[in-house]
């Protein structure tokens, strides 16, 4: 796979958005794949803005997902390229920071949910204080 300097500035301001960023580090935590729920409940941000960076994610061919019935699980690409390896390697090391181990711990315990190894719960109702 050849790349051009042009795919390698798209994927780097593709990963300068600082949700893209942090979304991608939970990826790197669950390699089997993400749903968007637990994705939303991670980061705290809403479902149709987590669902249009990951669009984007995949558009720029960072992000595949997997459709299992109702669930569509979102995972980091394995693409076997000097580039590719250096550029998770980048995202691994960001994801020590403080905001970001917050984000992993959230999901963590949302990934306790899960039945089988497959999210059965969907968006949780938020509740009122």
């Amino acid at each position: 796979m050849e790349l051009t300097t042009r795919q390698t500035q798209e994927l780097f301001a593709l990963l300068g958005e600082r949700l893209r960023l942090r979304m991608a580090c939970c990826l790197l935590l669950a390699p089997e794949g993400l749903c968007v729920c637990e994705l939303v409940e991670a980061v705290q941000a809403s479902q149709p803005n987590v669902s249009r960076h990951l669009k984007l994610m995949r558009s720029a061919g960072l992000v595949e997902e997997r459709r299992d019935g109702r669930w569509v699980y979102y995972a980091l690409k394995s693409i076997e390229h000097p580039f590719y390896k250096c550029l998770r390697g980048c995202v691994e090391t960001v994801c020590c920071c403080a905001d970001i181990q917050e984000d992993l711990r959230r999901l963590r315990a949302r990934l306790k949910l899960r039945r089988g190894g497959k999210c059965v719960m969907g968006l949780r109702a938020k509740t009122r204080r």
